[in-house]
Protein backbone atom coordinates (compact mmCIF):
# COMPACT_ATOMS: atom_id res chain seq x y z
CA UNK A 1 0.00 0.00 0.00
CA UNK A 2 2.76 2.45 0.93
CA UNK A 3 4.73 1.47 -2.13
CA UNK A 4 1.78 2.16 -4.44
CA UNK A 5 1.18 5.54 -2.78
CA UNK A 6 4.82 6.49 -3.28
CA UNK A 7 4.66 5.64 -7.01
CA UNK A 8 1.45 7.62 -7.49
CA UNK A 9 2.98 10.60 -5.67
CA UNK A 10 6.06 10.54 -7.93
CA UNK A 11 3.91 10.39 -11.05
CA UNK A 12 1.86 13.37 -9.89
CA UNK A 13 5.05 15.37 -9.16
CA UNK A 14 6.49 14.58 -12.61
CA UNK A 15 3.27 15.68 -14.30
CA UNK A 16 3.22 18.94 -12.36
CA UNK A 17 6.91 19.53 -13.10
CA UNK A 18 6.32 18.99 -16.80
CA UNK A 19 3.47 21.47 -16.81
CA UNK A 20 5.59 24.09 -15.06
CA UNK A 21 8.53 23.55 -17.49
CA UNK A 22 6.23 24.01 -20.46
CA UNK A 23 4.89 27.28 -19.14
CA UNK A 24 8.32 28.89 -18.44
CA UNK A 25 10.55 27.32 -21.10
CA UNK A 26 10.36 30.36 -23.44
CA UNK A 27 11.36 33.03 -20.86
CA UNK A 28 14.11 30.79 -19.46
CA UNK A 29 15.57 30.22 -22.96
CA UNK A 30 15.42 33.93 -23.75
CA UNK A 31 17.21 34.78 -20.52
CA UNK A 32 19.91 32.19 -21.04
CA UNK A 33 20.62 33.01 -24.74
CA UNK A 34 22.89 36.10 -24.28
CA UNK A 35 24.76 34.33 -21.49
CA UNK A 36 25.46 31.35 -23.76
CA UNK A 37 26.34 33.64 -26.69
CA UNK A 38 28.99 35.47 -24.67
CA UNK A 39 30.31 32.24 -23.24
CA UNK A 40 30.81 30.84 -26.76
CA UNK A 41 32.74 33.95 -27.93
CA UNK A 42 30.30 34.99 -30.67
CA UNK A 43 31.72 38.19 -32.25
CA UNK A 44 28.74 39.02 -34.44
CA UNK A 45 28.34 42.85 -34.24
CA UNK A 46 25.22 44.06 -32.54
CA UNK A 47 23.00 46.58 -34.32
CA UNK A 48 23.31 50.01 -32.68
CA UNK A 49 20.37 51.51 -30.88
CA UNK A 50 20.08 54.30 -33.48
CA UNK A 51 20.31 52.00 -36.51
CA UNK A 52 18.53 53.40 -39.52
CA UNK A 53 19.24 57.01 -38.49
CA UNK A 54 21.74 59.24 -40.38
CA UNK A 55 25.07 59.78 -38.63
CA UNK A 56 27.41 62.74 -38.99
CA UNK A 57 30.29 62.15 -41.39
CA UNK A 58 33.82 63.23 -40.39
CA UNK A 59 35.09 66.39 -42.11
CA UNK A 60 37.69 65.63 -44.74
CA UNK A 61 40.99 67.54 -45.09
CA UNK A 62 40.72 70.48 -47.47
CA UNK A 63 36.97 70.86 -46.95
CA UNK A 64 35.07 73.49 -45.04
CA UNK A 65 31.56 73.22 -43.76
CA UNK A 66 29.11 75.40 -45.60
CA UNK A 67 27.08 77.22 -42.93
CA UNK A 68 24.16 77.70 -45.32
CA UNK A 69 23.69 74.08 -46.37
CA UNK A 70 25.37 72.11 -43.62
CA UNK A 71 27.26 70.21 -46.34
CA UNK A 72 30.89 70.23 -47.41
CA UNK A 73 32.49 72.77 -49.66
CA UNK A 74 35.92 72.33 -51.27
CA UNK A 75 38.23 75.19 -50.38
CA UNK A 76 40.85 74.52 -53.04
CA UNK A 77 40.82 76.77 -56.09
CA UNK A 78 41.46 74.44 -59.07
CA UNK A 79 42.80 77.24 -61.23
CA UNK A 80 45.45 78.11 -58.66
CA UNK A 81 46.28 74.45 -58.14
CA UNK A 82 47.04 74.00 -61.87
CA UNK A 83 49.19 77.08 -62.42
CA UNK A 84 52.64 76.33 -63.84
CA UNK A 85 53.88 79.91 -63.68
CA UNK A 86 52.44 83.40 -63.28
CA UNK A 87 53.37 87.01 -62.66
CA UNK A 88 51.16 90.00 -61.87
CA UNK A 89 54.18 92.38 -61.79
CA UNK A 90 52.73 94.02 -58.67
CA UNK A 91 56.03 94.96 -57.04
CA UNK A 92 58.20 98.01 -56.54
CA UNK A 93 60.04 99.61 -59.45
CA UNK A 94 63.37 97.95 -60.13
CA UNK A 95 65.86 97.07 -62.80
CA UNK A 96 65.37 93.58 -64.27
CA UNK A 97 62.30 91.45 -63.60
CA UNK A 98 63.70 89.55 -60.64
CA UNK A 99 61.33 87.15 -58.94
CA UNK A 100 57.79 86.72 -60.21
CA UNK A 101 54.69 86.99 -58.03
CA UNK A 102 54.55 83.17 -57.77
CA UNK A 103 58.06 83.05 -56.29
CA UNK A 104 59.89 81.80 -59.40
CA UNK A 105 62.80 83.66 -60.95
CA UNK A 106 62.48 84.91 -64.52
CA UNK A 107 64.95 83.35 -66.96
CA UNK A 108 66.17 84.09 -70.47
CA UNK A 109 67.24 87.74 -70.74
CA UNK A 110 64.83 89.06 -68.08
CA UNK A 111 67.43 89.15 -65.32
CA UNK A 112 70.54 89.94 -67.35
CA UNK A 113 69.64 92.71 -69.86
CA UNK A 114 68.94 96.26 -68.67
CA UNK A 115 66.15 96.39 -71.26
CA UNK A 116 63.99 94.74 -68.58
CA UNK A 117 62.55 96.59 -65.59
CA UNK A 118 59.52 96.79 -63.34
CA UNK A 119 57.83 100.17 -63.80
CA UNK A 120 54.39 101.21 -62.61
CA UNK A 121 53.36 97.63 -61.73
CA UNK A 122 54.15 96.37 -65.25
CA UNK A 123 56.95 94.32 -66.72
CA UNK A 124 58.65 96.79 -69.05
CA UNK A 125 60.97 96.20 -72.01
CA UNK A 126 62.48 99.41 -73.41
CA UNK A 127 65.67 101.22 -74.46
CA UNK A 128 66.94 98.34 -76.52
CA UNK A 129 67.04 96.96 -80.05
CA UNK A 130 66.54 93.48 -81.40
CA UNK A 131 65.00 90.35 -79.92
CA UNK A 132 64.74 89.67 -76.19
CA UNK A 133 63.35 86.66 -74.31
CA UNK A 134 61.78 86.15 -70.89
CA UNK A 135 60.77 82.64 -69.79
CA UNK A 136 59.20 81.41 -66.58
CA UNK A 137 58.31 78.11 -64.98
CA UNK A 138 59.05 74.43 -65.57
CA UNK A 139 59.50 72.55 -68.82
CA UNK A 140 56.22 71.12 -70.04
CA UNK A 141 54.60 69.78 -73.19
CA UNK A 142 50.89 70.69 -73.22
CA UNK A 143 50.55 74.27 -72.03
CA UNK A 144 48.17 77.23 -72.27
CA UNK A 145 49.74 80.69 -71.94
CA UNK A 146 47.90 83.98 -71.57
CA UNK A 147 49.78 87.29 -71.58
CA UNK A 148 48.42 90.84 -71.49
CA UNK A 149 50.52 93.69 -72.81
CA UNK A 150 50.73 96.94 -74.76
CA UNK A 151 53.20 98.24 -77.35
CA UNK A 152 53.74 101.98 -77.83
CA UNK A 153 54.51 101.57 -81.54
CA UNK A 154 54.44 98.96 -84.29
CA UNK A 155 56.31 98.81 -87.58
CA UNK A 156 59.97 98.25 -88.47
CA UNK A 157 59.73 94.65 -87.32
CA UNK A 158 58.42 95.43 -83.81
CA UNK A 159 56.25 92.68 -82.36
CA UNK A 160 54.95 91.35 -79.07
CA UNK A 161 54.76 87.58 -78.70
CA UNK A 162 54.20 84.61 -76.43
CA UNK A 163 56.41 81.51 -76.65
CA UNK A 164 55.81 77.84 -75.92
CA UNK A 165 58.19 74.88 -75.90
CA UNK A 166 61.11 77.29 -75.61
CA UNK A 167 64.40 75.52 -74.90
CA UNK A 168 66.74 78.33 -75.99
CA UNK A 169 66.84 81.24 -78.42
CA UNK A 170 67.14 78.79 -81.32
CA UNK A 171 64.15 76.52 -80.57
CA UNK A 172 60.60 77.71 -79.82
CA UNK A 173 57.03 78.32 -81.02
CA UNK A 174 55.78 81.90 -80.91
CA UNK A 175 52.38 83.59 -81.34
CA UNK A 176 52.79 87.31 -82.02
CA UNK A 177 51.09 90.54 -83.04
CA UNK A 178 52.93 93.05 -85.22
CA UNK A 179 50.20 95.67 -85.74
CA UNK A 180 48.75 94.00 -88.83
CA UNK A 181 48.68 90.27 -88.16
CA UNK A 182 48.42 87.53 -85.59
CA UNK A 183 51.01 84.95 -86.60
CA UNK A 184 52.60 81.74 -85.38
CA UNK A 185 56.30 81.27 -85.98
CA UNK A 186 58.56 78.38 -85.20
CA UNK A 187 62.31 78.32 -84.83
CA UNK A 188 64.08 74.97 -85.00
CA UNK A 189 67.86 74.74 -84.79
CA UNK A 190 68.18 78.44 -85.57
CA UNK A 191 65.87 78.46 -88.62
CA UNK A 192 62.65 80.52 -88.35
CA UNK A 193 59.48 79.71 -90.32
CA UNK A 194 56.04 81.30 -90.31
CA UNK A 195 53.51 78.46 -90.07
CA UNK A 196 50.27 80.42 -89.68
CA UNK A 197 48.97 83.99 -89.99
CA UNK A 198 45.68 85.93 -90.03
CA UNK A 199 44.94 89.63 -90.38
CA UNK A 200 44.63 91.48 -87.08
CA UNK A 201 44.96 95.27 -86.71
CA UNK A 202 46.50 96.05 -83.31
CA UNK A 203 46.62 99.67 -82.21
CA UNK A 204 49.61 101.15 -80.47
CA UNK A 205 49.14 101.79 -76.78
CA UNK A 206 46.15 99.45 -76.38
CA UNK A 207 46.42 96.43 -74.09
CA UNK A 208 45.95 93.10 -75.88
CA UNK A 209 45.56 89.56 -74.61
CA UNK A 210 47.35 86.79 -76.49
CA UNK A 211 46.42 83.20 -75.71
CA UNK A 212 48.69 80.50 -77.12
CA UNK A 213 48.13 76.77 -76.55
CA UNK A 214 50.00 73.59 -77.49
CA UNK A 215 48.50 70.11 -77.20
CA UNK A 216 50.50 67.34 -78.82
CA UNK A 217 51.27 68.48 -82.37
CA UNK A 218 48.39 71.01 -82.37
CA UNK A 219 48.95 74.74 -81.89
CA UNK A 220 46.15 77.25 -81.17
CA UNK A 221 46.32 81.04 -81.02
CA UNK A 222 43.98 84.02 -80.60
CA UNK A 223 44.19 87.68 -79.61
CA UNK A 224 41.74 90.34 -78.45
CA UNK A 225 41.67 93.72 -76.75
CA UNK A 226 41.88 93.07 -73.04
CA UNK A 227 38.87 95.29 -72.32
CA UNK A 228 36.63 93.12 -74.54
CA UNK A 229 35.30 89.57 -74.31
CA UNK A 230 37.62 86.72 -75.26
CA UNK A 231 36.66 85.22 -78.65
CA UNK A 232 35.03 81.81 -78.42
CA UNK A 233 37.00 80.38 -81.33
CA UNK A 234 40.69 80.16 -82.04
CA UNK A 235 41.94 82.40 -84.84
CA UNK A 236 44.75 80.04 -85.85
CA UNK A 237 44.71 76.25 -85.52
CA UNK A 238 47.63 74.40 -87.04
CA UNK A 239 49.61 71.19 -86.66
CA UNK A 240 53.37 71.06 -86.29
CA UNK A 241 55.15 68.09 -84.67
CA UNK A 242 58.75 69.30 -84.49
CA UNK A 243 59.07 70.71 -80.95
CA UNK A 244 57.84 68.48 -78.15
CA UNK A 245 58.49 70.29 -74.88
CA UNK A 246 59.97 73.40 -73.29
CA UNK A 247 59.24 76.47 -71.19
CA UNK A 248 56.66 79.21 -71.65
CA UNK A 249 57.37 82.92 -71.80
CA UNK A 250 57.62 86.06 -73.92
CA UNK A 251 59.67 86.99 -76.97
CA UNK A 252 59.67 90.59 -78.20
CA UNK A 253 61.34 92.49 -81.05
CA UNK A 254 62.28 96.06 -80.11
CA UNK A 255 63.46 99.20 -81.83
CA UNK A 256 65.32 101.90 -79.83
CA UNK A 257 62.12 103.88 -79.13
CA UNK A 258 59.88 100.86 -78.47
CA UNK A 259 58.28 100.42 -75.05
CA UNK A 260 56.43 97.18 -74.25
CA UNK A 261 54.50 96.92 -70.99
CA UNK A 262 53.28 93.52 -69.80
CA UNK A 263 50.54 93.62 -67.18
CA UNK A 264 50.15 89.88 -66.50
CA UNK A 265 51.41 86.46 -67.51
CA UNK A 266 50.10 82.99 -66.65
CA UNK A 267 50.86 79.46 -67.86
CA UNK A 268 48.66 76.48 -67.06
CA UNK A 269 48.50 72.83 -68.20
CA UNK A 270 46.40 72.41 -71.35
CA UNK A 271 43.96 69.66 -72.27
CA UNK A 272 41.85 69.12 -75.34
CA UNK A 273 38.44 70.76 -74.99
CA UNK A 274 36.58 73.30 -77.11
CA UNK A 275 39.67 73.93 -79.21
CA UNK A 276 38.16 74.01 -82.72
Amino acid sequence: MNKRLTIITLIIMLVIGGLISGLYAGPIQKALTPIMTNAMGNNTPQKPANAGQATAQPQQPGQAKNPNTGGMQNKMNPNQANVLAQDSFQRTNQQLWGQSSDGRKWEGDANTLQVFSIAGATGQMANGQGTVNAVLGPTNDNVDVLANGAVNQFGNGVNFGVVLRWTNGQNWYKALIDGQHLSILKRVNGKSTQIGSVTFAAQKGSVYSIRFRAIGAMLFAKVWRSDTKEPDRWMIVISDPELKTGQAGLRVVLQPTTVVRVTSFIATPAAMGNDL
